[in-house]
């Protein structure tokens, strides 16, 4: 009776909860709407609506009859919110079959219980009932209005917040619930896909990825007895972001639901009579949708038949090339599979498996339809061994990995691997382990109950460690690892040393293997993983490789600071440096993550590095380390992190272990995609033995007979010599493999050995010669992620991703091999063979990813869906033929003939609708409709469009014009009709073909300039081949390479160079000059006249240079408009059929060498040494009064005093306009050597040729105009550093200044034009470079030194570069302001060059400054030392100098040095001319008419001690004036080179100059790029390149300077400030950047390095020199003398043992000993020894004769002992002699070199001995800690302790050793424990024999264990018994050692 009387009581809140009468129908209009797409108006979206009318029926009590009918179903695919529903009478129709039936509903108080169903209602269709009963479910409470709790839904259980209001009057009450459906108990969703990555949790908490929400608003109305619902609305999101929620854009999908009462009729309800059977509660159950793949629908009918068909379509289809949809059909058919049972599977089977493309998408296919049913068929075809191992291989990883773990998987699967996968570390079995322990981690990750499969893996793991066999034990702790559930820690742990009783007996890769196997482990229980890696990391008894595995597993599991600062702790108590040194860089690397997940974790490694000292920074590249390089964005909420870990092992070069792992976030979850691991051990030494299929060394001498006689001498475990690695996706390692002894010596015989023994070689070959066809396909669905969510109205939404590729290789191979092999072929005889090689293959790919968010249900799909598609085809058909002996290769190709896509990529997003019923009504409509975007977004701006489109004409006419032949024009294609469409097309039409770039893209950034708007759209990039149609068909296109003596033979057109740089040409010029300068008076009034034109004719010269000269830049255009024409036809007549210079002409050694040689008076000076006058009389051409004092280096000969001031007056009047220009050039100050100090003349009082740093003091003296002071200031000012007072200048010295400085000032300008920043263009340019580059490299003379000391000071008042360096002393400059120097090398040429031709300088003119440093030189090649020189000086501000040398008096005889102009001639001319080409390259296109066409390259190649030569010439086999020069000049420590294009290389240029030096007094590098005319598509890309630069340099960490730079320049600087960081500055056009202490992963090699040799270092050796330094460094020496030695690890320790006794000083400590080394004294008194060198191949023994020189011995044979004789060889050993110092070598043995001179005894290894050897020497690991090791492999408490235990002892004291080992007891009784002990030496202790007496002792430190008074045994046991090995150490205390002894009688 409660019902009728739970009325609302007023003033109570009572009130009943809604009900359905019995005998009452309830009529309501529902309505349901479900829509997903971005929610931005304007774009599409797509979904379904659904109106109906529902009748609800109380059928009795709580129960309910629910009966859906006239239902309308709509779709909607269009623009939101304009477009309107359309009505779809098919789905309509489908809906209405599905929903016919009505169902039955428990429902009380409000909460809706089980549903009955007839069985013939589908789960779908129930689902739909379920949407509209959870509307009805509410909890109301009595008493409250507001309240929250957890509440039933179709969802899950979720959190539920209540507001209920009351309208008393109309009875009626309003209520509002809201649910949070991401917070829920049982929260109803299938996951799949994303089983190997796990949540990031912080990230999560930031950012949620998806959420969901909805609100239900219900009005109920109530009278006396009931409570109805009259109203109900619902609402729902789905909101999916995929980058931040906020900033990054997101998707949603909307679901509302309205059910409103339309009538209440009293009557009762029809109930079907049909069987009504429970089908649970409201909760959502899921149906169709798992099978159901989101990127198609379509109805099956035969599935067996449609299988078939679709196979053979897709067989068909893919049979020539891949179409675009190939992926989607092959998807396709893995739906149908899906569909299928296992008799289909059969049927398809039978009828296919014949045919080799259908078999390989058969087997492709099935294991990617991941059931049961898929596995069951493998099976089965795996029993009937109906698949190869291979294929099966394959299957099985493939459908292990895809298959979800249910309970018919796991069966299935367990079977497979039971009876199928063997257990022995084949292919398949390691396949199909691996696999089955993912599919188990997946099983355990899901539910908890995994232990079945765990059981049969921990079997196998026992089984396999009970065999002790290591593959099997390696196999099953990967497979634990792979799964990595914690119940396998006690398992693993039976294979981990420390935790095992036998354990530590296992191999050192089981350990690492075992170690690694926790990793996954750690993830789950890190707790447990953190307690037993630190563990065995503390354990310094471990391995080291172990304990760093060990600390890699530590830290993936994120430890907290406790456990970092334990971890920091033990390091520096770490003996070992190998594992400090990986510690260090790894907490280091993880300080500097940003990552979320590692935030709490990098600030605790921040403060672990605190505590460690950062001496373990600078270790070197031989110890172990991390690199780890991360980033997070947070707008995109992702990022990517790299980690490489090296592990060495005894600091050799190679790493022993090396990993790399990639890391990313995305989506709020963390995977690692890749992890590669190799490691390789003792490979070093097998490949320096070499192949040697007879020999085994250790076979041959056994060297234990020796060793007995050592203490317990042991072992290193030997490196069995193999190569391993293992490869690892998102965490499971998929397989991993190793290649063993045996392996590598077969590959080394196959390699020499005759190809009988194995016969696959000769199989290869024959096959193809007789030709090979192959077709390979590969279908594979990489991934396929979805979740899916029920949504209030029944229908599930989902959001998934699908990656499937179909790749494809054909191809037809066929060699032709003459001579054609023999029986006994060898593959080295393919090096002298002839071969034709005839291919023709094509690689295609297609890709397609597809993203889909809405409706997917088998009836009907609605949403949104993004497909990526790429296709990449690329076709190779070649000819080759290669003539291996005449060095000849040929290839031809045939021409495009038509248009190729070789990449297509096509991304578009879509608004989709499809429906069962009508599929052919299925709509795809793009989410951005290109209508969409505004006209604003399409239209480019007028001006700039027209501009672009004149440019164009301009590009176009220039490419015509220019290079009549030059095919090379890169324009932009004129079809910019389609917006958003830009195409690119770089012609090539000689060879017929040109490549087109299309790229369109239409996006939704312009509604919000978010990345997921960014994607939204339409973008499609092509890259394409198209035909060019020329006036004659192309044939073919051929290549020919012809290198060697036969080069010149294939050249089809001769080359000639024309530089246009070059001044002097032949010798007839030479003689011109010569009359010239003898004829002064004349040349003197023509360059007045000259001069005086508008800008200082100089300029105007320089400037004209400007055009070719690569190092002038445009700025002199600028600077000297006026000038620049006048000479232009004098001057290009001249150069006509001038030589080739690449870096200038003649005057190279003068400063004008820069290319821009604008000074003619150098030309004349470097012209002849003759010359008394100055050598500033220009020739005919040039009008360059400039220079002309400048170079009044007055070549004097023999002292004859040369007037320079001819020149002077002449350029006076330029000289004011260049000086008040204040242009920055620094060599305004040196401008001239003639001009110098007080007015005298540059004269320096040396005889002879005095060094080239005289003549060049600097102009600012006193007397010198101010014209040269203000430029230097302004140079200052220019590169931003205010110039120092003056008075400072005088007094303070200069940064290392010498007595020679005067030369500085000149030498560096000289240098400095040299070093290709010329000073024409440095003046002009009005910024620093000038100055910048000033400091460059200067030449001490160490003659006359006295003069120069007089007149230091007054040379460097005003010197700029001077200024800079007090600055630097005061305040430091900003780096990027800091002047780079060049380095000082001296080196010198070979001394061959002729007497006549000039020192290096003449050489180094047109790339180097060296020209002081050949003062030597170039008197050498002088007798009268009057070798004449032109002293650099600018060519620009030749005026200053002019203009102060009016006051000059005639300077004495300064000669410098020689740079003799004809041999300067010879020296830079096009190498053409003296050489053949070395190598010719001919690509010609092949026409039918037979023209030429096509390029042809040459390059000649010209090396010697000096420098290396190289030019390249590139011509067009047409007759044109197009060429293409490249040059470049490498010198010992600096390189340069320079490309050229154009009309006769004319038109564009490119320069480039590497040089070391210094900055700052920090060795440095810097390169130069300075550039001159460039076209106009290269502008364009460096300027949109240019735009990019700031930010990402901002990004990087570096800082901006704001500075001038020149336009044409662009400089990087480096400097090494420590050995582990760097400063950087770049400078470009327009922005400075510096980054200061830049760290540098490698340590650099600074410190005293040794002293470059003249001899050392020359260009051509510069790399092979810096190799051999490397691996140099990486050997390692011993010295033993007579009262100390040096081990290799360069530990010193003064002892002297000089008994003759025989001590090991290093032998080879493996199991099996290669080599021993001993040395013992001839006789007590003299301090003459011997040394025996005992090898497996030999026994060499060196010792002292009566002469004091070294008798050898080899095999008890005397060799070297004739007089003549000095080299020994035989069996790979090899003695020579050189003085007194005997040398011997046998590396096959790893003894690099063993010298005795008789006192001091040096041992150099290999490197692949590191860690290996023993003895004195120690064991070679770069580690100090255990230098002290003994025999028995303990440290010695003292180094006297340490080499008594390396002598060997004998038998008898017949041989003069009259020592033995004997054990000891120490004297006193120490208390131990509060008990008086007796103690005896755990080591054996050096004791005379018996019946011998000590005559000489030392005392000892030794160990040793004490007993209990009363328990202690007697010396003679403890000396027995065995215990003693493993004793402890109680107390360590010295005692006395015999030395030396004197017995007597037999001393047995």
């Amino acid at each position: 009776m409660f019902c009728t009387v739970s009325i609302m009581f007023y003033g109570n809140h009572f009130f009943a909860e809604p009900d359905f009468s019995e005998n009452k129908v309830y009529t309501f209009n529902y309505e349901s709407m479900l829509l997903s797409g971005l929610p931005e108006k304007g774009l599409a979206r797509a979904g379904i609506r659904i109106k109906s009318k529902v009748e609800i029926s109380g059928i009795g009590p709580k129960l309910c009859l629910i009966r859906i009918h006239s239902i309308e179903a709509a779709e909607y695919n269009g623009v939101w919110p304009t477009s309107s529903f359309s009505r779809s009478l098919k789905l309509t129709q489908v809906l209405t079959g599905q929903l016919s039936n009505p169902i039955k509903f428990e429902y009380s108080n409000g909460h809706v219980g089980n549903l009955m169903a007839p069985d013939s209602v589908s789960d779908d269709g129930l689902n739909i009932y379920r949407g509209i009963l959870n509307v009805l479910e509410l909890s109301i409470k009595k008493m409250q209005h507001s309240y929250s709790l957890q509440e039933a839904g179709i969802g899950g259980i979720c959190n539920t917040t209540y507001a209920i209001q009351e309208n008393k009057r109309a009875n009626l009450v309003y209520v509002t619930k809201s649910k949070d459906l991401n917070s829920c108990e049982e929260k109803v969703q299938m996951v799949t896909g994303s089983a190997y990555t796990y949540p990031c949790q912080t990230c999560q908490q930031r950012n949620k990825n998806s959420r969901a929400t909805a609100t239900y608003n219900y009005k109920i109305k109530y009278t006396r007895n009931e409570a109805v619902i009259t109203q109900a609305d619902v609402e729902e999101i789905h909101q999916f972001a995929p980058f931040n929620e906020i900033t990054g854009g997101n998707a949603i999908v909307e679901a509302r639901q309205k059910l409103a009462l339309t009538d209440v009729e009293k009557h009762m309800a029809e109930v079907p009579p049909k069987e009504f059977q429970n089908r649970g509660s409201l909760q959502y159950q899921f149906g169709s949708e798992l099978l159901q793949l989101p990127v198609h629908l379509f109805r099956i009918k035969n599935v067996e038949r449609q299988i078939e068909e679709s196979l053979q379509d897709l067989v068909e289809t893919t049979s020539e090339q891949l179409p675009s949809d190939a992926p989607a059909k092959a998807l396709k058919l893995m739906h149908l599979f899906r569909a299928a049972n296992e008799e289909n599977y059969e049927s398809v089977w039978k009828q296919f498996s014949s045919r080799p493309a259908y078999r390989r998408y058969i087997l492709d296919i099935i294991p990617a339809v991941a059931s049961h049913r898929a596995l069951r068929f493998l099976r089965h075809k795996m029993e009937r061994q109906e698949l190869t191992n291979w294929e099966a291989s394959q299957t099985v990883l493939v459908a292990l990995h895809s298959s979800t773990p249910t309970r018919d998987v796991m069966d299935e699967a367990t079977l497979i691997t039971k009876k199928h996968c063997p257990r022995s570390s084949t292919v398949l079995g390691k396949a199909c382990h691996l696999s089955y322990a993912s599919l188990c981690h997946k099983q355990c990750s899901s539910s908890d109950s995994c232990s079945e499969c765990l059981q049969l893996l921990h079997g196998f793991a026992g089984e396999a460690l009970s065999k002790s066999n290591t593959e099997e034990i390696s196999l099953a702790l990967k497979a634990l690892g792979n799964v990595g559930h914690p119940a396998s820690i006690k398992h693993i742990k039976k294979f981990l040393p420390g935790y095992a009783a036998g354990a530590s007996d296992l191999p050192l890769n089981v350990h690492a293997t075992a170690v690694m196997a926790l990793r996954n482990i750690g993830m789950k229980d890190p707790k447990m993983v953190q307690a037993i890696t630190l563990e065995i990391f503390l354990n310094h008894k471990i391995h080291p490789r172990v304990r760093m595995l060990a600390a890699v597993v530590l830290l993936e599991t994120k430890p907290g600071l406790p456990i970092l600062m334990t971890l920091a702790d033990a390091v520096l108590k770490e003996p070992s440096m190998q594992v400090a040194s990986f510690i260090y860089s790894h907490l280091r690397a993880l300080g500097r993550s940003t990552a979320p997940d590692l935030q709490v974790m990098a600030s605790a490694c921040r403060m672990a590095i605190r505590v460690l000292s950062p001496k373990f920074d600078k270790s070197g590249y031989q110890f172990s380390k991390v690199f780890r390089f991360s980033m997070f964005k947070e707008f995109l909420m992702s990022g990517l992190a790299a980690k490489y870990l090296v592990l060495n092992n005894a600091g050799s070069l190679i790493p022993t272990v090396a990993m790399s792992q990639l890391r990313t976030h995305f989506l709020g979850r963390v995977a690692d995609p890749l992890e590669v691991g190799i490691t390789v051990e003792g490979l070093q030494e097998m490949f320096a033995k070499g192949y040697s299929p007879d020999r085994d060394w250790e076979t041959d001498y056994n060297f234990k007979e020796i060793l007995k006689t050592l203490s317990d001498w042991k072992a290193f475990s030997s490196d069995k010599p193999f190569a391993s690695g293992y490869l690892k996706m998102f965490g499971q390692e998929l397989f991993f493999g190793g290649l063993d002894k045996n392996a590598i010596q077969n590959a080394l015989q196959a390699w020499y050995g005759p190809d009988e023994k194995i016969p696959s070689i000769r199989r290869i070959t024959s096959s193809l010669q007789s030709g090979v066809g192959r077709q390979w396909t590969k279908a594979l669905l990489s991934s396929e992620i979805r979740r899916i969510v029920p949504t209030c109205t029944g229908f599930p939404t989902e959001t998934s991703f699908y990656y499937s590729s179909v790749t494809k290789v054909a191809g037809n191979v066929q060699a032709q091999i003459t001579p054609s092999p023999k029986s006994d072929f060898r593959l080295t005889e393919l090096l002298n063979a002839n071969i034709r090689l005839r291919s023709k293959m094509s690689l295609s790919m297609a890709k397609e990813m597809t993203f889909v968010m809405g409706i997917n249900t088998h009836m009907i799909q609605a949403g949104l869906e993004a497909h990526t598609k790429m296709n990449v085809h690329v076709p190779v058909n070649v000819v080759a033929t290669v003539l291996m002996k005449e060095k000849n290769i040929k290839i031809e190709i045939p021409p495009c003939k038509n248009e190729t896509n070789i990449i297509t990529v096509r991304s578009k997003t879509f608004a989709v609708t499809r429906n069962i019923g009508d599929l052919a009504a299925s709509k795809m409509t793009p989410v951005l409709l290109p209508e969409a975007v505004p006209d604003i977004m399409k239209i480019s701006f007028n001006a700039d469009s027209a501009s672009g489109e004149t440019d164009n004409i301009r590009g176009r006419q220039s490419a015509e014009d220019g290079s009549s032949g030059n095919s090379f024009s890169f324009g932009r294609s004129s079809s910019r009709k389609e917006p958003f469409v830009q195409s690119k097309c770089s012609n090539a039409s000689t060879f017929g073909v040109q490549v087109c770039i299309e790229r369109k893209s239409v996006h939704a950034a312009f509604i919000k300039n978010m990345p997921l708007y960014y994607l939204v759209g339409e973008h499609a990039l092509r890259i394409s081949l198209k035909p060019v149609y020329t006036e004659a068909p192309i044939e073919k296109i051929q290549v020919t390479i012809q290198a060697g003596d036969q080069a010149p033979t294939k050249m089809v057109r001769l080359v000639t160079f024309e530089d246009p740089e070059a001044q002097v040409s032949s010798r007839k010029e030479a003689i011109k000059r010569v009359k010239k300068i003898l004829d002064d008076t004349d040349d003197q009034e023509t360059r007045k006249s000259r001069s005086s034109s508008s800008s200082a004719s100089s300029s105007r010269r320089s400037a004209q240079s400007t055009t070719s000269s690569p190092y002038s830049s445009d700025s002199d255009n600028r600077a000297s408009q006026g000038g620049t024409r006048i000479n232009l036809k004098t001057r290009q007549s001249k150069a006509k059929g001038k030589k080739f210079y690449p870096f200038g002409d003649s005057s190279g050694s003068s400063s004008s060498s820069s290319g821009s040689s604008s000074s003619s008076s150098s030309k004349s000076s470097s012209s002849s040494s003759s010359s008394s006058k100055s050598s500033s009389s220009s020739s005919k051409g040039s009008s360059s009064s400039s220079s002309s004092s400048s170079k009044s280096s007055s070549s004097s000969s023999k002292g004859s005093s040369s007037s320079s001031s001819s020149s002077s007056k002449s350029s006076s009047s330029s000289s004011k306009s260049s000086s008040s220009s204040k242009s920055s050039s620094s060599s305004s100050k040196s401008s001239s050597s003639s001009s110098s100090s007080k007015g005298s003349s540059s004269s320096s009082k040396s005889k002879g040729s005095s060094s080239s740093s005289k003549s060049r003091s600097s102009s600012s003296s006193k007397g010198s105009s101010n014209s040269s002071a203000d430029s230097s200031s302004s140079s200052s000012k220019a590169s931003g550093i205010k110039p120092k007072a003056k008075k400072q200048s005088k007094t303070t010295p200069f940064p290392q200044a010498s007595a020679a400085e005067g030369e500085r000032s000149v030498g560096e300008q000289k240098h400095k034009t040299q070093s290709s920043s010329s000073s024409s263009r440095s003046t002009s340019s009005g910024t620093s470079s000038s100055s910048e580059s000033t400091g460059a490299s200067h030449r001490h003379s160490k003659y006359d030194r006295q003069a120069e000391k007089k007149r230091v000071k007054s040379q460097f008042n005003g010197h700029s570069s001077y200024n800079i360096s007090t600055e630097w002393e005061y305040h430091l400059p900003k780096v990027y302001r800091l002047r780079f120097r060049s380095a000082r090398i001296h080196w010198h040429p070979d001394r061959k060059i002729s007497s006549s031709s000039s020192s290096s300088s003449s050489e180094l003119g047109s790339s180097h400054s060296n020209s002081s440093s050949s003062g030597r030189s170039s008197r050498s090649s002088r007798p009268g030392g009057s070798s004449s020189s032109s002293s650099s000086s600018s060519h620009r501000h030749g005026e200053n100098a002019g203009h102060s040398s009016r006051r000059s008096h005639p300077s004495r005889g300064v000669s410098i040095h020689h740079s003799c102009g004809s041999r300067l001639t010879r020296e830079r001319n096009f190498l053409g001319d003296v050489i053949p080409p070395g190598i010719t390259i001919v690509a010609q296109a092949v026409r039918s008419d037979n023209r030429n066409q096509g390029y042809q390259a040459t390059a000649y190649v010209r090396s010697d001690a000096a420098k290396v030569d190289v030019q390249l010439v590139v011509v067009q086999l047409a007759e044109t004036n197009w060429k293409a020069c490249a040059d470049a000049v490498i010198l010992p420590l600096k390189a340069q080179a320079r490309l050229r294009w154009g009309k006769e290389c004319r038109d564009y240029r490119i320069a480039a100059m590497a040089t070391t030096g210094q900055l700052a007094r920090k060795p440095a590098m810097q390169l130069k790029v300075q550039w001159g005319n460039l076209p106009s598509w290269i502008k364009k890309t460096s300027t949109a390149f240019m735009q990019y630069v700031p930010g990402a340099a901002l990004v990087l960490g570096f800082s901006e300077a704001h500075q001038r730079n020149p336009s044409h320049e662009f400089i990087v600087r480096v400097a090494a400030t420590s050995p582990r960081t760097i400063d950087t500055v770049i400078k470009a056009p327009g922005v400075t950047l510096y980054y200061q202490a830049l760290r540098i992963p490698f340590t650099l090699p600074l410190g005293p390095s040794p002293t470059y040799k003249t001899r050392d270092i020359t260009a051509w050796n510069l790399f092979p020199e810096i190799a051999s330094q490397i691996a140099q460094e990486d050997q390692s020496t011993c010295e033993v003398r007579e009262g100390d030695f040096k081990t290799f690890d360069h530990l010193s320790r003064t002892y002297s043992f000089n008994k003759n006794c025989n001590l090991i000083v290093v032998q080879d400590c493996t199991e099996h000993p290669k080599f021993i080394i001993t040395t013992r004294k001839v006789d007590p008194q003299s301090s003459s020894r011997e040394v025996h060198i005992n090898t497996t191949s030999a026994n060499i023994t060196i010792c002292p004769a009566a002469n004091s020189s070294l008798l050898v011995a080899c095999n008890e044979e005397p060799v070297l002992s004739h007089s003549g004789v000095s080299e020994y060889e035989k069996d790979n050993v090899k003695i020579y002699k050189n003085g007194k110092t005997i040398s011997v070598e046998v590396p096959t043995h790893g003894l690099k070199n063993v010298t005795f001179d008789g006192v001091i005894l040096k041992v150099t290894v290999a490197s692949w001995m590191r860690g290996k050897t023993c003895g004195v020497c120690g064991n070679n690991d770069r580690e100090k800690h255990n230098e002290l090791l003994m025999p028995n492999h303990k440290l010695a408490h003292s180094c006297s302790a340490f080499v008594h235990s390396w002598i060997l002892l004998e038998e008898t004291c017949s041989g003069g050793c009259k020592l033995q080992r004997s054990y000891v007891k120490l004297n006193r009784k120490p208390t131990i424990d509060g008990e008086e002990s007796t103690c005896y030496s755990v080591d054996p202790v050096l004791k005379c024999m018996k019946d011998c007496t000590p005559i000489e002792k030392t005392s000892v430190k030794v160990g040793f264990h004490c007993f209990p008074r009363d328990t202690a045994v007697s010396l003679l046991e403890w000396q027995r018994s065995s215990d003693k090995k493993s004793a402890s150490e109680d107390v360590v205390e010295s005692v006395d050692a015999d030395i030396d002894c004197t017995c007597t009688g037999d001393c047995s």
